[in-house]
């Protein structure tokens, strides 16, 4: 009778827990369509805050680091390839078509939830640390943890849209992890495109009908991606780069990511 009773409560529990998850998810989709049926920056921002605090109450309610929000479209997904990390990204389209980005992450050994949020449009440097306070956005779609001094920290792939229209970017960064912050940006890449000088981030900008590749082989510690050249002027005398079939690579050896320009890249779909 005890084991009856039991299976009961758990069924009772596990039901209310799926019914309230349910119910939150619905809640939030409704909060994405407000966004869309206002034209008030200011109310459109509002609700993406809203949309956060949801989400946080979600995860709460499933009680399941694995839970994926699974009627969320328009929110990205991604797992750590060691399970430690998980994020959830998306963005929201300003009046005039500018985006600003936003962020929930898990860290599952510290049991952490760290909220992001961007405040106006921005590029990301690459000569600065960033946290919560000053994040420059984007949707993360890739993360790999790595060492860095001894330490544990994820190397991450973001893609953002460029506010002239003309362009988008991808980012290759760094995030490490307290049990109340996070930090983005180490200074270990090296490329030609700052000389000697170490970069905290590595941020491209190309032709917003292209795709840019990035790649990491965890075996051989390096990233590859597209090499750019030019492949147009805007009407206004900007040169917008493009993929031209060709690869380079980002190498780590000795906590610095080094440049080599034109790898062999094997079995490379466009």
């Amino acid at each position: 009778m005890k084991k009856i009773i039991l299976s009961l409560f758990v069924v009772l529990v596990t039901t209310t827990s799926v019914f309230g998850q349910a119910k939150t998810e619905r809640e939030i989709k409704n909060l994405f369509a407000q966004i869309e049926k206002t034209n008030d920056d200011g109310k459109r921002t509002q609700i993406a805050n809203q949309i956060q605090h949801k989400m946080i109450d979600a995860i709460f309610e499933a009680e399941d680091f694995f839970y994926d929000f699974p009627s969320l479209k328009n929110v990205g997904k991604v797992l750590s390839s060691d399970n430690q990390i998980h994020m959830y990204t998306w963005n929201i389209l300003l009046t005039d078509g500018t985006p600003l980005y936003f962020a929930v992450i898990q860290h599952y050994d510290f049991g952490g939830i760290y909220v992001l949020s961007q405040s106006e449009p921005e590029i990301p440097s690459t000569t600065s640390y960033v946290s919560e306070t000053n994040w420059y956005g984007a949707l993360y779609y890739d993360i790999h943890p790595i060492k860095f001094k001894d330490k544990e920290m994820y190397l991450v792939f973001g893609l953002m849209t460029s506010t002239d229209g003309e362009t988008q970017h991808k980012v290759i960064d760094v995030m490490a992890f307290t049990k109340k912050t996070v930090k983005m940006g180490a200074p270990s890449f090296i490329t030609p495109w700052t000389g000697k000088k170490k970069q905290h981030r590595v941020v491209f900008e190309y032709d917003k009908d292209a795709q840019l590749s990035l790649d990491y082989n965890k075996k051989k510690k390096m990233i590859t991606f597209d090499h750019l050249s030019p492949v147009r002027t805007t009407a206004k005398g900007k040169e917008v780069m493009g993929p031209d079939m060709s690869y380079d690579a980002l190498i780590y050896k000795k906590d610095i990511w080094t440049y080599k320009e034109d790898v062999k890249v094997k079995n490379k779909k466009k």
